[in-house]
């Protein structure tokens, strides 16, 4: 049975303003308005995603300069949809030089700067300092000419404010390198530069090989020291910079970028961008690739099947190819079983099965099977409607994986059919 706290988390999650209030008529809720009971300690104004919201919850008593929690410093406003700060701005919130910086607020950073300049390199959400939040062109040449570090590494992501602007504000990232920021050969494909992805190569001709959430490189990934590279949420989980400029409609960085790039990182590359005449290529004139493979290259086929990639073409051209199954990735110790059955992707899980992807494999941090992945996915975590979990289970209980059904029901309508089938057929 949920419990009114668990209503309230609910109705935040679907913006539902009226179950949101009638959760608050209970004191439990309103006493813990402001706990960061959301992700990465985000209290319940932090999820706000309407100024409607936004007015319930203060009505209710919500602290209005509450930041989130979190070990490497707290965002508050810097993370916010625009509306929904400008309305707690206009309700009394007032701006830290990072929330300013974020929402573009030029005299705002300027009036704070003028009163503290030791608020230059301050640090913020993450520990950035406030050019790591510079939306516009405007904040950013402010800061930078009021003597701003280019290149200040956070205190997560050890990512500089170029890093962080590539997704939102590639204009001011664009700014930061002609300003003498430094340079990597992913914010070169992001922004498909061939002129900087030219520099990028002569600088380090290894940047070919590299990859984001790969712990040995660079960039290493989600759980590695810290949140790993900021780039896996400015760009992209798990892509090389060739699948960057790709992906980005960038072709021309591509294939400059792919002319040194050795036979079998363009394998890993082919696949991830689909491009089977490549991937076949390849194995044709190196049949053995694939046993070239280190435990990192291993690791792909998992990290194809997060919830953030889950390309099923790409999954299937691996796999097609030879790609080891069954071998978790290092950034959670999921395997790509888990990692499918986790994204509802039935077709993905059948087809890893079908390439003697083991059906039992327990995961080291929960103790769960896939099944067990799906069932959470679906029944508590529910960020896939559309999901085929009811075809999951099945293909999982078709494999022989079938302790789950001593749990029917589950309270999720598409796996309760496909448990009562198989129920009933014994």
């Amino acid at each position: 049975m949920t419990t009114p706290l668990d209503q309230f988390k609910a109705a935040i999650a679907a913006a539902d303003v009226t179950a949101v209030g009638a959760a608050l008529t209970h004191a439990e809720v309103r006493d813990a308005i402001d706990d960061g009971m959301f992700g990465y300690g985000r209290p319940a104004l932090l999820e706000a995603r309407a100024p409607e919201m936004v007015d319930a919850l203060l009505g209710a008593g919500a602290d209005i300069g509450k930041m989130s929690e979190f070990w490497a410093r707290g965002f508050w406003l810097d993370e916010v949809p625009t509306d929904v700060a400008e309305h707690l701005l206009a309700n009394g919130a007032v701006p830290t030089v990072h929330a300013a910086a974020a929402l573009g607020l030029a005299d705002v950073v300027r009036e704070l700067l003028d009163a503290d300049a030791n608020l230059l390199e301050a640090p913020g959400g993450d520990g950035g300092t406030p050019l790591h939040f510079a939306r516009t062109v405007e904040v950013a040449t402010l800061l930078m000419d009021r003597g701003a570090n280019l290149d200040p590494r956070d205190g997560d992501h050890s990512s500089t404010p170029a890093q962080w602007r590539i997704k939102v504000s590639p204009d001011v990232t664009r700014l930061l390198l002609d300003r003498g920021a430094e340079l990597d050969v992913f914010l070169a494909a992001g922004l498909g530069d061939l002129e900087l992805a030219q520099r990028a190569v002569a600088e380090d001709p290894e940047c070919v090989t590299y990859r984001l959430g790969v712990n040995t490189s660079p960039f290493p990934g989600i759980g590695f020291d810290g949140g790993g590279s900021i780039m896996q949420w400015t760009l992209a989980f798990n892509l090389a910079p060739q699948e960057v400029a790709m992906k980005r409609g960038h072709r021309d960085v591509y294939e400059l970028l792919m002319q040194s790039t050795p036979p079998k990182h363009q394998l890993k590359i082919a696949c991830m961008v689909t491009d089977r005449e490549l991937a076949m290529s390849l194995l044709e004139s190196h049949p053995n690739l694939v046993d070239e493979f280190d435990d990192e290259d291993r690791m792909l086929l998992a990290k194809a099947c997060w919830e953030t990639n889950n390309d099923t073409e790409a999954i299937r051209l691996m796999l097609e190819c030879g790609f080891p199954v069954g071998i978790r990735e290092h950034n959670h110790g999921y395997s790509p079983l888990h990692n499918a059955a986790w994204s509802g992707n039935a077709e993905v899980v059948r087809l890893l099965l079908q390439h003697g992807h083991p059906a039992d494999m327990i995961d080291p941090a929960y103790n769960s099977s896939a099944a067990g992945y799906a069932i959470h996915s679906a029944v508590e975590a529910r960020k896939y409607e559309d999901a085929d979990y009811g075809g999951v289970i099945d293909a999982l209980i078709q494999a022989g994986l079938d302790d789950c059904l001593s749990g029917y029901p589950v309270g999720h309508e598409a796996i309760d059919a496909v448990m009562k089938k198989h129920l009933d057929a014994r």
